[in-house]
């Protein structure tokens, strides 16, 4: 293979590389739904955040998890169910 064969090979695969994350990424936007509040009587009483925190917060019956982010806009990411 000669030289540029070879820069024509390494062209070609990272176009295939490139174009194929490009549709991973699209497809996840597209497909990506955000997490649904659930419809029931603890949830439907506020839109407040600091109402989310009394359950959600740090000493709360529910805590949020360790790999959730620490922000306290709620509605930035959840939506009604």
């Amino acid at each position: 293979m000669t030289g540029r064969q070879a820069g024509n090979a390494r062209l070609i695969i990272f176009l295939i590389l490139a174009g194929g994350l490009s549709v991973l990424l699209v497809l996840y936007t597209v497909g990506h739904r955000k997490p649904r509040i659930p419809a029931d009587a603890d949830h439907l009483r506020s839109l407040d955040p600091p109402a989310c925190l009394e359950c959600h917060g740090p000493a709360g019956k529910n805590p949020r998890g360790k790999n959730h982010p620490l922000n306290d806009r709620c509605f930035d990411c959840h939506e009604r169910a």
